[in-house]
Order: C-alpha cells, then sequence, then structure tokens
C-alpha cells in the first residue's frame, strides 16, 4: 500500500506543469547585495576587519564602500 501510494504522488508530481527535471536560475530583482562591514580609527588612512591587531583603542565601524568613499584604502596585514 505505502509502494502504491508511493508511485501515484510521484507520477502526480511528473504529471505537474510546474514540474521540471531540471531548474534553471531565474533573476530576483530588488535584492540588495551584502555590505561588507569593515572598521576605520580616529587616526588611521586604512580600513581594517575586525580581527586585524591594527584595531586596538578606537574601532570605527562603517561599510567597504564608505571607507573607500572617504579615503580610506585597505589593510594590507588584514586585507579586508
Amino acid at each position: 500500500m505505502k509502494n502504491f501510494i508511493f508511485l501515484l504522488l510521484f507520477l502526480f508530481s511528473s504529471l505537474s506543469p510546474n514540474f521540471s527535471a531540471t531548474t534553471t536560475p531565474t533573476r530576483v530583482e530588488g535584492i540588495q547585495p551584502l555590505t561588507e562591514v569593515v572598521y576605520v580609527t580616529k587616526t588611521g588612512k586604512k580600513f581594517h576587519k575586525s580581527s586585524c591587531r591594527y584595531l586596538k583603542s578606537s574601532k570605527i565601524k562603517t561599510t567597504k564602500a564608505e571607507a573607500k568613499d572617504a579615503g580610506y584604502t585597505a589593510c594590507k596585514v588584514c586585507k579586508p
């Protein structure tokens, strides 16, 4: 009986108009890419990952795009 029900479900799903053996990627509009969070300091000119050894006392959270727009460049140690 279980095999019969499984067979019916399989046949029903394969006859469904939305069924497809292969999937094709679709473009989703309106989804914003994730912004990468980086940190800058009060006195420095570099932006860093949160785990960077050069981030000790001041640690100001921002996005990578905002840091670049403000003239900061990437730290050569942590390479954010």
